[in-house]
């Protein structure tokens, strides 16, 4: 923010446009666009006579009207080339110069940046924004623009000449006072980023504050407290372990990558000395492909491009899977001390027991120890940064935050005494965002309790700060409760149908821009073969993950497809903007409890085990818990003469989240 060039109306029309392509040129050069600079200026350097000729027209009617030009967008990390403030619009003009004819793409981009404009610009906040699509080498269209409710109405296209028509239509019918510019372009701009969005702004040097909301302000303080921590280790020779928690969908995964990106910028570790680790297989498959392709995007028109392969290599040494950091350290002849000094460990709550140490390294050692063990083996300092989230270990074998304690209660006193811990409470007592399990006690360990490390807002349901709330009062059979919370989910919709075409429909109709959407579904579900989804993603299948998270839409293999759905496994740490949770015949509302199902045969086995009970029940609060803007749920309605799919446990679930505030979906077609 602002905008490279402010003016109103009539100045625009008298500056000369070598006048205005030197100011975009130095807009260009300070925000270090050099690769652009030729590419945009001279694209400018044609359409500034066309645009000023176009603008014309709307004197004198439209002489208090605004133009800005390049106006950045940091979650999507582009400008929109003119943003035209009228009294009863926000005209967000995107123009593609040789292009004849009106391509998709270019029509969801726009699209898109509209919405980006609603959804995270306070003075755009409520008001209209009207989407307008501009191919001067297209065919003239005759523009007519039909008023409609929508805030974002349908992207207006304009060919030719016809952009004059079309700002003169809205210039007669003006009921408004202008807007004010500066007022306008100055105005807080809160994006909340999905994770690819972030992790991508993040390793091309955006600051947190630029791609996070100021609500989650903690975010960038509990980063930096890491960062700050992480030197400090270095700087006095000290072993520290630090936690930062959070709700689901609060920004841990955003804040460790910053934290590794920040602690080289600043020296606070060595070159190559800090790393990203995740036992998430598909997260870390998507994060690494994501950086890979925006890194390689960006270098092109530079003097020195590299491969992408060569891209891909680098940033599998930022961003590693968990598993291969420890067979790297765990399998070689002697023990040496690894090559990172740092390590910020993602879902540090899934840390595995020891018992699955004895199955994967034929040590009898659970992750934790396993960790605590291979960083000790710096002579000078280390630091093990944990991101925790309470009630998401969806594995057998997955300890929670206790199982940190445990390792550090099994070190020897000369050992424990050399480990510091800086948590925030929860950490140390239990709490929301750890699901009540805490570390314990730890004698001889110095305990530093720090409220910084913990994220408070949640970031993900921007619409709604309480959906995680909710998510856990159904959970609990709370449905008072539930229904109580969802009167304050504005925005945010959750909806529920028995089609599964509807729910189809439902997602391409919410789903606008560059807005992305799926199914998702428990992998327990298998039931839902009947219902047409045989097929789940694979975690196993690096590719296709890759695909269905990244694929444009159109793209067969992406999420949008609405074909295969992701499971627990496969969107654990991702996100969706919208999503379609397809509900399986594992978990069902029967008799006022939920009953939890496992497949056996041709029959529903009930699980008794507790322990099981609560990795059920934790796969579907992460699939409740994916989407940023909007939900539908699919029940199916089942068949009276399969015994798997009896009508009667579906239609009961079904009624139990309609009185948990989920409304269904013919209610709203309805009006």
């Amino acid at each position: 923010m602002p905008a490279y060039i402010r003016m109103s109306l009539p100045a625009f029309l008298d500056a000369s446009p070598s006048a205005l392509l030197g100011e975009l040129e130095r807009g260009y050069t300070r925000d270090g666009f050099a690769t652009l600079y030729s590419q945009q200026t001279k694209a400018w350097d044609a359409l500034l006579p066309l645009l000023q000729a176009q603008l014309r027209s709307c004197l004198p009617n439209g002489g208090t009207w605004s133009v800005l030009l390049e106006f950045p967008l940091y979650r999507l990390r582009k400008r929109i080339d003119a943003v035209i403030l009228t009294g009863d619009w926000i005209i967000v003009l995107e123009v593609k110069l040789g292009a004849t004819a009106f391509l998709s793409p270019d029509l969801r981009q726009v699209e898109d940046y509209a919405l980006d404009l609603r959804d995270f610009h306070a003075a755009s906040r409520d008001r209209p924004l009207l989407p307008v699509l501009w191919c001067p080498d297209a065919a003239t269209l005759p523009a007519q623009h039909i008023p409609t409710p929508e805030q974002v109405p349908p992207v207006q296209l304009v060919g030719g000449q016809g952009l004059a028509g079309l700002l003169t239509q809205l210039s007669s019918v003006e009921t408004s006072p202008p807007l004010n510019a500066t007022h306008w372009d100055t105005a807080p701009y809160s994006p909340v980023p999905n994770i690819i969005e972030a992790a991508t702004a993040i390793f091309a040097g955006h600051d947190v504050r630029d791609i996070a909301r100021a609500e989650a302000a903690n975010l960038g303080e509990a980063t930096a407290r890491l960062v700050e921590l992480i030197a400090a280790a270095r700087n006095h020779r000290r072993r520290v372990l630090l936690f930062l928690t959070g709700v689901p969908g609060s920004g841990k995964t955003l804040a460790g990558l910053k934290v590794v990106h920040d602690a080289l910028a600043s020296g606070g570790a060595g070159a190559g000395d800090i790393v990203y680790l995740s036992g998430n297989t598909p997260l870390v498959t998507v994060l690494r492909e994501a950086l890979a392709q925006d890194e390689h995007q960006r270098g092109r028109g530079g003097a020195f491009r590299r491969r992408l392969e060569e891209i891909r290599r680098e940033v599998r040494t930022r961003i590693q899977h968990i598993t291969d950091f420890l067979r790297d350290n765990l399998t070689a002849a002697a023990p040496q001390p690894p090559h990172e000094h740092a390590i910020v460990f993602d879902e540090a709550q899934r840390a595995w027991d020891a018992q699955q140490g004895r199955d994967r390294f034929g040590r009898d050692a659970s992750e934790p120890s396993l960790l605590l063990e291979i960083m000790s083996r710096h002579p000078d300092w280390c630091a093990c940064v944990c991101l925790v989230g309470g009630g998401q270990e969806i594995n057998t074998g997955e300890q929670g935050v206790r199982g940190w304690g445990e390792a550090l209660r099994q070190l020897p006193a000369a050992e424990a005494a050399k480990w510091q811990i800086h948590a925030p409470p929860d950490v140390l007592r239990g709490g929301t965002s750890t699901a009540g399990l805490a570390l314990g006690e730890v004698p001889g360990v110095t305990v530093h309790e720090d409220g910084a490390l913990q994220l408070l807002v949640p970031m993900r349901s921007y619409r709604s700060q309480h959906m995680s709330e909710w998510v856990a009062r159904v959970l609990e059979g709370a449905q008072s409760e539930a229904a109580e919370i969802a009167k304050s989910l504005g925005s945010y919709p959750i909806m529920l149908t028995r089609s599964l075409h509807e729910a189809r429909t439902w997602l391409r109709l919410h789903a606008r821009g560059t807005r992305t959407f799926g199914l998702v579904a428990s992998s327990e579900a298998r039931r839902l073969r009947a219902d047409g989804l045989g097929q789940f993603l694979a975690a196993s299948d690096g590719n296709e993950i890759a695909h269905w998270y990244l694929r444009p839409l159109g793209d067969i293999r992406a999420s949008s497809a609405l074909e295969v759905p992701a499971n627990e496994y496969t969107c654990q740490g991702l996100e969706l903007d919208f999503v379609g949770l397809c509900w399986g015949g594992d978990f069902v509302w029967t008799a006022g409890a939920w009953r939890h199902r496992q497949l056996a045969g041709c029959r529903w086995r009930n699980i008794r085990d507790e322990s099981a009970q609560r990795l059920l029940r934790n796969s579907y609060r992460v699939l409740l818990t994916r989407a940023r803007e909007g939900m539908i749920l699919f029940v199916p309605p089942g068949d009276c003469d399969d015994l798997t799919r009896a009508p009667a446990e579906l239609d009961s679930t079904a009624a139990y989240l309609q009185r948990c505030g989920v409304q269904l979906l013919v209610d709203q077609q309805s009006r």
